[in-house]
């Protein structure tokens, strides 16, 4: 395991579609990049698609999470965010109440709502993809919680946004390159 020449093939081509997807949810008006956000849409190719990660839960899932979150006026609380936190317990609160979504929903969602709104995790949110980087990364171990410091993490990770240390972390639990996607 060679983690500093891990992180410099991800950052060569595995962090390529995060910074897009960035990109992308930087320039859309609020109610468009809340709308795409919660269906799962990230750009691939030149064509906005669902992301695989929501293609799991499935459309009529995600657009479940649409009516729930236009129901209680949510995108009012999203435009007064100031946190990346802060988005992510409204996600949280949309996905307790819709049936099918799930940790990786919410967290999704949140990101790329946080992208638009330029607020961004400050710890590596562990979903069930992230579980193995981040097992490979603590020699094993995987300590409790939604989210942990980056400060945890070796000095490689480190150099990382938290966003990209998660990102990084589900690729490299997959993969012994580095590389693909999550």
């Amino acid at each position: 395991m060679n983690l500093k020449k891990d992180i410099s093939i991800y950052l060569s081509s595995g962090v390529s579609h995060l910074r897009e997807t960035k990109n992308y949810y930087r320039n859309l008006p609020l109610a468009d990049a809340i709308k795409q956000a919660v269906l799962g849409q990230s750009p691939k190719d030149g064509k906005i698609l669902m992301d695989s990660h929501q293609r799991r839960v499935g459309y009529e899932a995600c657009k479940a999470g649409l009516k729930e979150l236009l129901k209680t006026n949510t995108q009012t609380a999203i435009s007064k965010c100031n946190t990346f936190e802060e988005v992510f317990s409204i996600t949280e609160l949309i996905r307790k109440n819709t049936n099918r979504l799930g940790p990786l929903w919410s967290y999704d969602t949140a990101l790329r709502i946080g992208f638009h709104l330029n607020v961004y995790p400050k710890e590596v949110y562990v979903q069930a993809g992230v579980v193995k980087g981040v097992k490979k990364a603590l020699n094993g171990k995987v300590p409790k919680g939604r989210s942990l410091p980056l400060t945890l993490f070796p000095a490689e990770i480190q150099q990382l946004k938290a966003y990209e240390a998660e990102n990084f972390l589900c690729i490299w639990g997959k993969t012994k390159k580095g590389k693909g996607n999550c």
